[in-house]
């Protein structure tokens, strides 16, 4: 299952926004309206959140590319995806931002999981516009 989001224009450089998208705190700020908990990781290098009535989902950093692009992985076992973040120049205040979301999930799992995790992926770019 892949959802990938459209560039959005974020109103930072490219190491500014990846600063921005490594300091995990900052997510907190791009989750949906609907979020019942929001925890960062001991580590400090991945989060997991909960959203409506959906079973908690975390992300760890698995890798990162300065200042172009951030990785995400799942931090079980039991479930395989990414979480893939391209960071495009464009000028010397603002940057593209896109998300792309790849996940190894069976049948059941992906057709119960593709609405809510195609609409938490495009949350947090529209998000990421507005910040």
């Amino acid at each position: 299952m892949n959802v990938n989001t459209n560039k959005t224009r974020f109103s930072k450089n490219q190491e500014e926004t990846f600063a921005f998208l490594s300091n995990m705190e900052n997510y907190r700020q791009l989750m949906p309206d609907d979020t019942k908990s929001f925890e960062i990781h001991e580590s400090g290098k991945g989060f997991a959140v909960q959203i409506g009535n959906l079973p908690k989902v975390g992300m760890k950093l698995k890798e990162s590319t300065e200042p172009s692009r951030l990785v995400f992985e799942s931090p079980s076992p039991n479930f395989e995806y990414y979480l893939t973040i391209n960071i495009d120049p464009v000028d010397e205040q603002s940057s593209d931002v896109s998300l792309d979301f790849e996940g190894k999930f069976n049948m059941m799992i992906e057709m119960m999981a593709k609405g809510p995790l195609t609409n938490f992926i495009n949350t947090i770019a529209t998000k990421l516009g507005e910040v």
